[in-house]
Order: structure tokens, then C-alpha cells, then sequence
């Protein structure tokens, strides 16, 4: 008997986490190839958020955000699009040269506490973006390993997406140390390198 109440809860689990909107804390690891699947999961990311009350800062690179805000402007009340925060992502990896982590995170919290001031629960979206070829390993790990400090303490919902043609294999175990969660087109699954 207790086996199967053993396999019951470990179904209860995985099912927590089978998908983006069931989770309510956790650090996820976007991988996209396909840009209509992604604007279609970060749209479901801001209802989601809507219907828990929550505020939801996007980090997003221009081109995306002129694509998300038609779509917003479409789908949201104005009331409701109170609760969504759009932020250039030039901004936060771009301003202080190619990925400069303290900058980034600067940022982020800048955003963050101004959002808290509101005294609501917040979730985060950001498409990671660099310059060069390929972002320095180092400074990756640094930054999202600060990254997933800062989530957990914070005990919020936050996607990191990176366009999955960018991503050499080494960046992608890299990112896959540091998230909890990863997240591609087409699937969602707890991440078997993740460091904690």
C-alpha cells in the first residue's frame, strides 16, 4: 500500500510541473526556435499572471514587444494591462557594454523593487540577448546563477529565454545547471543538471 501512495504522490509531483501554467515559483529555461509559439507562451504567461493577480515585468527586446503589444492591446482591459510591465532588454545587456552581469542585475532589481512597492506577488519574463557571437561562459553562469538566488529568496516566477540557434551545447548545460525548470517549443520538464 504505501508503495502506491508512494507512486501516487510522485505522479501528484511531476504533474505540479508539467507545464508553465500550473508552476507558481520556480526558475525556467526557455529554449525557443519557433518566434509564433513563443509570443503565443509569453501571452499565456501574461494571463496567467492576470488571473493570479500578479504583476509581470517582460524584458523583451524591441521588434518582440511592438509584436506583444498589438496582441495585449487586443486581449487585456486597460485595468488589466495595469498589471503588465514592458522593458526594452537593450537596457539591461546591452547599455554597460556585452552582458555585464552587475548592470543586469542592477536593473532587475531597480524594476523589481518598484513593482513591490505595489505590494503584489510578481513573475518575470526575459529574452536574454548579447552582442558577440556567443555570450562569455563565465559571466553566464555568474549572472544566472545570481539569477536563481534572487528567485528563490523572492519566491517568484521567473522565464529566461534564449533563442535556441545562439546556444552552443556547452551554454545550454550551462543554463540547464542553473534553472530549475527547462522549457522548449514543445516541452516542459524539471531540468536533470540543475545544481541545487
Amino acid at each position: 500500500m504505501s508503495c502506491d501512495l508512494t507512486h501516487t504522490a510522485i505522479n501528484h509531483s511531476s504533474h505540479q510541473t508539467n507545464n508553465l501554467e500550473t508552476l507558481t515559483e520556480g526558475h525556467v529555461f526557455y529554449r525557443f526556435q519557433d518566434e509564433e509559439i513563443y509570443i503565443n507562451k509569453l501571452i499565456s504567461f501574461i494571463k496567467t499572471g492576470i488571473e493570479k493577480k500578479e504583476h509581470i515585468l517582460i524584458i523583451e527586446n524591441m521588434r518582440t514587444i511592438l509584436k506583444i503589444k498589438s496582441k495585449i492591446d487586443s486581449l487585456f482591459s486597460d485595468e488589466q494591462q495595469q498589471f503588465i510591465f514592458l522593458v526594452n532588454n537593450f537596457d539591461y545587456y546591452l547599455s554597460s557594454g556585452d552582458f555585464n552581469t552587475k548592470t543586469i542585475l542592477k536593473y532587475f532589481q531597480k524594476d523589481l523593487s518598484a513593482l513591490k512597492k505595489l505590494n503584489s506577488s510578481i513573475r518575470t519574463w526575459a529574452q536574454v540577448d548579447w552582442a558577440s557571437t556567443e555570450p562569455d561562459e563565465e559571466l553566464l553562469k555568474e549572472f544566472e546563477s545570481s539569477a536563481d538566488d534572487f528567485v528563490i529568496e523572492a519566491r517568484m516566477l521567473s522565464v529566461c529565454a534564449y533563442v535556441s540557434h545562439r546556444l552552443s551545447n556547452r551554454l545550454h548545460t550551462a543554463l540547464e545547471q542553473f534553472h530549475k525548470y527547462t522549457m522548449t517549443d514543445d516541452e516542459f520538464h524539471l531540468s536533470s543538471l540543475y545544481m541545487r
